[in-house]
């Protein structure tokens, strides 16, 4: 499969922003979105090569089979929020896309491959090193050269399914 070919996949805008809080309350106002999952997560992430924690808090509204996600970045390595961010500016800001990769632990190691022989950097891989027992895995694709932002990939066991992280695709 081609990575191009991967959008059909599409779920999730994701948005960063200062203040969780206050970017839901945008978002119940000015879209109707009225109800978000949050999450405070903190988790050790391969970085541009290097293992690093990530404390984050999360909002996440599914709706139908597309998810719309807030970020906000706490500590350690929250560059690939920050930098080129001007959170300044406005409470929500546009960061990235999220793909889902459907099926078998077999497809994410096969999406793997395809991101090494693009070219482009991970910012993020989780776990570094994927095993058959993990239940999800995730990286951040550096894809803002070739397409002005970042690409998330997301592969959730079917086992744990449903979780808030992943609408559901075939709604």
């Amino acid at each position: 499969m081609t990575i191009a070919a991967r959008y059909g996949e599409l779920f999730q805008m994701s948005y960063i922003t200062r203040d969780l809080d206050a970017a839901m309350a945008h978002a119940r106002e000015t879209l109707g979105i009225e109800e978000f999952s949050t999450t405070d997560a903190e988790v050790e992430v391969l970085s541009f090569g290097r293992m690093r924690p990530l404390k984050i808090r999360a909002a996440m509204a599914n709706i139908g089979r597309n998810q719309f996600e807030i970020i906000q970045p706490v500590s350690g390595a929250i560059e690939i929020y920050t930098d080129e961010v001007d959170l300044s500016g406005h409470i929500l800001n546009f960061h990235h896309i999220a793909i889902a990769v459907r099926g078998p632990f077999e497809n994410w190691l096969k999406l793997l491959d395809e991101v090494r022989a693009s070219g482009d950097e991970f910012a993020f891989l989780m776990p570094p090193e994927p095993t058959p027992d993990d239940k999800v895995c995730f990286c951040y694709v550096d894809t803002r050269k070739r397409l002005g932002h970042y690409t998330e990939f997301l592969w959730v066991d079917e086992a744990i399914k449903p979780i808030a992280a992943m609408p559901d695709l075939d709604a």
